[in-house]
């Protein structure tokens, strides 16, 4: 036992343990961007053009965003010409508020001009619907 505590121990002073990644970003296609601030939003929503955003707010605590994950990184490789956005409410709990975002799992779409096309909480058949 103290063999092995030493051994943990070595591997973690060593860099030779990894963080493990959580949940929310394994399996994360080249069109999906974590929005790291309010401003980021913006601008990721007019940088797209005429594109359709789909903006994920999620929580990390939030059984529902955990089993729909894998679905949602689905869809991100089986539409490569939309662009996905996740929003992590523990870490922009303010803009969350600020957008009316208080359900989770929660999607926002918009595109270009037309701005907010639809927005929804929603579990896998709502998701379908919508991306279909």
């Amino acid at each position: 036992m103290v063999k092995e505590s030493f051994f943990w121990r070595r591997k973690m002073q060593t860099g030779l343990i990894n963080r493990a990644k959580k949940w929310w970003e394994k399996g994360l296609q080249p069109n999906m961007n974590e929005v790291s601030s309010a401003q980021g939003l913006v601008d990721s929503l007019l940088n797209a053009g005429d594109k359709l955003v789909v903006v994920d707010f999620f929580s990390p605590g939030c059984g529902g965003c955990k089993a729909l994950h894998p679905k949602i990184c689905q869809f991100e490789e089986m539409n490569p010409d939309v662009q996905f956005l996740q929003v992590n409410y523990e870490e922009h709990k303010s803009m969350c508020y600020s957008l009316n975002v208080h359900v989770f799992p929660f999607f926002r779409f918009h595109q270009g001009a037309q701005g907010r096309v639809c927005s929804f909480s929603c579990t896998n058949a709502t998701l379908i619907l919508h991306l279909n």
